[in-house]
């Protein structure tokens, strides 16, 4: 027989049900109208924001977004596996193929975060250890570490400080390398010549609750601080 679904009396039902009360109440007569005129008229969101599936990244948090704002897909350690390589995985590159060419987004962002799990697991990787699931999706981070050991190449860093550690490291560069597999897709590479789409990189440092986004995608390796004063109109 199959697993039984847990019933209202588990914690983690109670805790589930907890939580949806809680939006029926307070924040469902907040954004209901908006709701309503985002059913009707479907979503034009501006963005794709890719991240990963990290539950201490809260994507509308770290934005200020909204519903209908961002077109959002996260996976472990925020990959993008390069095209004809996805070998049965095609839902990365459809979301792409999706919000480039069906929403017509006008940017992709790529977002890292300290103390990633996924960068962690590609570090202390063992060549013998079985091929999980979660090992052949980690394959799409292994040009990360590749590029974060290729001398020639300068270090990715956070503006007025290198790198804590090696993790730090391999998350700021992943971001980078992640980029290039971005703009490898069609519809990407299409919307980057047409002038109709920009890529950003971006670096959010969870014990600090601080972001940071990349300065410059192509040429500078560096991650500016943004703060307050960085708010425009």
């Amino acid at each position: 027989s199959s697993p039984r679904a847990p019933d209202a009396t588990t914690p983690t039902a109670n805790q589930l049900a907890r939580g949806i009360s809680a939006f029926q109440r307070n924040t469902a007569p907040l954004v209901r109208s908006e709701l309503a005129r985002l059913a009707r008229e479907g979503q034009q969101p501006s963005q794709l924001f890719l991240t990963c599936a990290d539950s201490r990244l809260v994507t509308s948090m770290i934005t200020s977004s909204g519903p209908g704002d961002l077109f959002v897909v996260r996976n472990v350690g925020n990959l993008v596996p390069p095209p004809g390589e996805e070998s049965g995985d095609d839902s990365v590159a459809a979301a792409i193929e999706y919000a480039v060419d069906v929403l017509r987004v006008r940017s992709i962002t790529v977002c890292g975060h300290s103390g990633c799990g996924a960068m962690q697991a590609l570090l202390a990787a063992d060549q013998d250890t079985a091929q999980t699931p979660l090992r052949r999706w980690l394959r799409y981070g292994a040009p990360s570490v590749a590029r974060m050991a290729d001398g020639s190449r300068p270090a990715a860093r956070l503006a007025g400080r290198a790198a804590a550690d090696t993790v730090e490291q391999l998350c700021l560069t992943n971001v980078i390398q992640q980029l290039e597999h971005l703009r490898a897709h069609d519809s990407v590479s299409r919307a980057l010549r047409a002038g109709e789409l920009e890529l950003h990189g971006m670096y959010f440092h969870v014990g600090e609750a601080q972001a940071y986004l990349l300065s410059e995608v192509h040429e500078g390796e560096v991650f500016d601080h943004v703060g307050v004063a960085d708010l425009t109109a």
